[in-house]
């Protein structure tokens, strides 16, 4: 079963969002990446396969088309991590007793700019070391009146969140973590050796999983089943 959500913000913006199972369940919050959207395959996928194996699942746009929606240049990871702390509070009000969290890229180190921290348990799906992300960003002469970029991903990036990342120093937000966290690489992609520099920073019961084989978003055959597998496991041990 699914529903839809319009959750109001404090600065009188609209997140989207999708619960898919019952609040009665522990959640699963999901944070997509920068340039994605909760309907990408990894996150749809995914809360199809938590809610057959005892989880609800929440899912929401960070920026939307739709009216009253952020836009993507209006964007930076610390008001990623304010809708976040909406979303959350939200889902309280509504009775959930449990929540966890998961980021997928940029959605992680979105999570660690959340002042909400009481979650049962975190997972990141390959997550962004944001200070090397930063040389991603490339400046083009015709979109500086815009204050944008395009990233190496192909997406329309605003200056603000180009300016953050330069400025970002990941592992201190992570050593201020308080809650337990696993990280899941991508053997294929170029961040396993950051997430195995997350791992060694925090301070926290922690897990770390290479997924060999997987790219970044986990397309190949079989991966997501594989990555789904791993993140419920961890969430099980908090339950």
């Amino acid at each position: 079963m699914e529903k839809e959500f319009k959750i109001r913000t404090p600065d009188k913006k609209i997140i989207y969002g999708k619960l898919r199972g019952s609040l009665s369940k522990p959640v699963i919050i999901s944070v997509h990446g920068l340039g994605s959207t909760m309907d990408d395959a990894i996150h749809y996928n995914a809360a199809r396969y938590f809610e057959k194996n005892g989880f609800a699942s929440f899912i929401f746009n960070l920026y939307d088309w739709r009216k009253g929606a952020r836009k993507m240049l209006d964007c930076s990871l610390k008001r990623h991590g304010k809708d976040i702390d909406t979303v959350t509070k939200f889902l309280k009000r509504k009775g959930t007793k449990k929540i966890f969290i998961l980021g997928h890229s940029y959605g992680a180190p979105a999570i660690l700019c959340s002042e909400y921290k009481n979650y049962k348990a975190v997972v990141f799906w390959d997550g962004s070391f944001v200070e090397f992300s930063a040389r991603f960003f490339k400046q083009d002469i015709r979109l500086r009146q815009i204050k944008a970029r395009f990233s190496r991903w192909g997406s329309l990036t605003g200056e603000r969140m180009v300016q953050e990342a330069f400025k970002f120093d990941t592992l201190k937000y992570l050593v201020k973590l308080n809650m337990p966290i696993k990280f899941i690489a991508a053997g294929k992609g170029i961040l396993t050796p950051y997430e195995k520099k997350m791992y060694k920073a925090v301070k926290v019961q922690k897990a770390l999983k290479v997924i060999a084989g997987a790219s970044h978003n986990f397309t190949e055959g079989g991966m997501q089943e594989k990555l789904y597998k791993e993140t419920l496991s961890w969430f099980k041990k908090f339950v």
